[in-house]
């Protein structure tokens, strides 16, 4: 396994580390949102980060990234449900 390989498999355990904290926070820590959503909002800079990462090291035209499709998808999922965060949240400030 060469570090092409490692890279994604690490980024991936962080990630799925990240959202089991998140959830054990939400749901049997002091149960405060604003609590978790900051910590949602960490991660998904993370997220971004790993985007970044992977379009200016790994990325290339033709190149098949199969071991990255995990870490990018779930990275995709953490910055989508941000977003519906916000939107709900902002809609229901505006009501």
């Amino acid at each position: 396994m060469g570090t092409i390989n490692i890279i994604p498999i690490i980024i991936t355990i962080l990630q799925l580390a990240g959202i089991s904290h998140v959830w054990y926070t939400y749901l049997y820590e002091d149960g405060q949102i604003p609590k978790s959503f900051i910590e949602l909002n960490i991660l998904a800079v993370f997220s971004i980060c790993v985007w970044v990462f992977f379009r200016w090291k790994y990325f290339k035209p033709g190149k098949k990234t199969g071991l990255w499709l995990l870490p990018i998808s779930i990275s995709f999922l953490i910055i989508l449900v941000l977003t519906i965060f916000y939107i709900l949240m902002g809609i229901d400030k505006y009501k």
